[in-house]
């Protein structure tokens, strides 16, 4: 009875696996049209002056675009679906394989690699048996690491409402390219006297659970990285065109040369996927009031503060900042009129000509013709003066 209930238990995980992804799907499918809904009845309850914004409209359709319910979209149901059968297909496979392939003794190239090309009899079977169920040993670890990275990657893409038809269709092929690239990495490993001492711990490969579990997470086991450094190599001792010299790179525009960002609002804004000055400084401010719990007008400051800091790099900026010059708005009101232009232009050290420039650029600027109307819309209605005749 109890070995019964282990082997039960057993194939139970083969299909809790799948159970645990269509649930996931489901519940996350919910909470998405949730949180879109939510989004709605939070845009609806904005002033009047707040929904003439282009803004606002831009908000209004990004969050239309993604009320949409995956199982049941035509351009997201078969894809979804072909997700669940790759997963299915696995884990059938890692947690039935040592049950139905640990002693099978028919040759198979994809599994037993070059000992399958001849044909083995009494223990030499045996061996064949074994390596192709550590051929299949390894891409089912492979597909474990894969299995969890793709649950992180929907977490995430959920996180940011990046949600496409083609999201599943990538995550399905990365869990299927994982499990080939294990199967062929166990045969080239076995091709190498050195290595094949590394996997082996007691006569059992245990170094392929390593092994399989990397290529999973990442299926190029960071040989991309590998060849560019190669490549470096080779350009420096081949003629070529040289690369930009460290000094002549952009400025990594950390958000944290916005006043007011502290660890944990940038923490909180890199969740949805803004991670510098730039990112933010072309973002919408509505959509990010919607997604976080700062007040709108914060985070038009903060994105202000971001479009002067793509303006310059951060020692201008601070100079700026020292001398009450703090966003875009109040730079650009700086430079509208000649005395303060002229200010500017002695404080940055700057020709005037490129200072005044700025005016006309910032003006044809759509993030800051954009952000400004909303700025205008958030200010409270000046009260009316009626001047009443003398009597």
């Amino acid at each position: 009875m109890t070995a019964f209930l282990v082997t039960q238990a057993v194939h139970l995980q083969g299909i809790g696996s799948v159970v645990l992804l269509v649930g996931f799907l489901i519940a996350s499918t919910l909470l998405l049209q949730r949180s879109v809904a939510q989004s709605g009845n939070i845009l609806d309850t904005t002033t009047d002056r707040v929904k003439a914004t282009e803004l606002f409209v831009s908000a209004k359709m990004y969050f239309d675009r993604r009320n949409v319910n995956l199982f049941t979209s035509p351009t997201h149901a078969i894809p979804i679906y072909f997700l669940i059968m790759v997963v299915l297909f696995c884990s059938l496979v890692s947690f039935f394989g040592a049950e139905y392939l640990a002693s099978a003794d028919i040759p198979s190239y994809a599994l037993g690699g070059a000992f399958a090309t001849i044909a083995p009899t009494g223990d030499a079977l045996k061996n064949l048996a074994a390596y192709q169920s550590s051929t299949v040993f390894t891409g089912s670890m492979a597909f474990l690491g894969a299995y969890i990275w793709v649950i992180a990657q929907l977490i995430n893409r959920i996180n940011n409402n990046d949600i496409r038809s083609t999201t599943f269709y990538y995550l399905s092929f990365r869990i299927l390219m994982a499990c080939v690239v294990a199967g062929v990495a166990r045969h080239m490993i076995e091709a190498i006297p050195g290595l094949r001492n590394v996997i082996d711990y007691n006569d059992a490969p245990v170094g392929l659970a390593v092994l399989g579990f990397l290529i999973g997470w990442n299926p190029s086991l960071w040989l991309d990285q590998l060849m560019i450094w190669g490549s470096d190599l080779v350009k420096r001792s081949i003629p070529m065109q040289r690369w930009p010299n460290q000094d002549n790179m952009p400025e990594n525009m950390t958000l944290s040369m916005i006043q007011g960002l502290v660890d944990e609002k940038i923490e909180r804004l890199n969740e949805i996927d803004i991670d510098n000055c730039q990112k933010l400084a072309a973002e919408n401010a509505i959509i990010i009031w919607i997604r976080t719990s700062y007040n709108l007008e914060l985070i038009v400051d903060w994105i202000a503060q971001a479009q002067l800091c793509v303006l310059f790099e951060d020692d201008k900026v601070e100079k700026l900042r020292q001398n009450g010059v703090r966003t875009i708005f109040s730079y650009f009101n700086a430079i509208s009129n000649d005395p303060s232009r002229a200010a500017v232009q002695a404080l940055l050290g700057i020709p005037d000509a490129i200072v005044a420039n700025h005016r006309i650029s910032i003006e044809n600027s759509p993030v800051y013709a954009r952000l400004e109307q909303l700025c205008q819309a958030l200010l409270p209605p000046r009260p009316t003066v009626v001047l009443q005749a003398a009597a």
